[in-house]
């Protein structure tokens, strides 16, 4: 079994609750695309939604850059500051959980960062879709294309790495 965790923040541990759910086999997921993919080759240690620059650095013992952007109580960066925190949250979970594979993901003012951790490889990508955190523009949009994308990679990642016979 492939061991899953992730550290989110514009995904609000969407991710790793779908994937849990796939994994677990409910009802209200059994016809997702992904289903024979991921059930019964998966396994979700942890799903963590971490909105603050604080909270991430303590749960995932890492050091982040300060936010780019003021944002009430939680970190807000520029698109390049994302990927490289989506990075550092990935790896930090990783390193916390000792998994498989691990999700960071995070967004502020632009398309967003994200990464995937696999053994062996590093993928770090953003959304198609720009978003504005401190104006309230495109955030659900980019939530919800950033949870397909997201998705879409780890199930590349599963099979090309994880799983050959699928």
């Amino acid at each position: 079994m492939i061991s899953i965790a992730t550290a989110e923040c514009f995904t609000h541990g969407k991710i790793g609750t779908i994937i849990h759910k796939i994994a677990s086999g409910y009802d209200d997921v059994r016809e997702h695309p992904y289903y024979n993919y991921i059930n019964g080759n998966v396994y979700v240690m942890a799903s963590m939604f971490i909105p603050l620059r604080y909270s991430a650095e303590k749960l995932l013992n890492i050091n982040l850059p300060e936010p780019d952007y003021k944002y009430r109580y939680a970190k807000a960066y520029s698109e390049k500051n994302d990927l490289k925190v989506a990075y550092l949250m990935a790896k930090g979970i990783k390193n916390m959980l000792n998994c498989d594979i691990s999700i960071g993901t995070t967004a502020g003012v632009g398309r967003g960062g994200i990464c995937i951790l696999s053994d062996n490889n590093k993928h770090v990508f953003t959304t198609d879709v720009c978003g504005d955190l401190i104006n309230g523009k495109n955030i659900i949009e980019r939530q919800k294309n950033g949870i397909e994308k997201t998705l879409n990679k780890f199930v590349e990642i599963l099979k090309k790495e994880y799983i050959s016979n699928i």
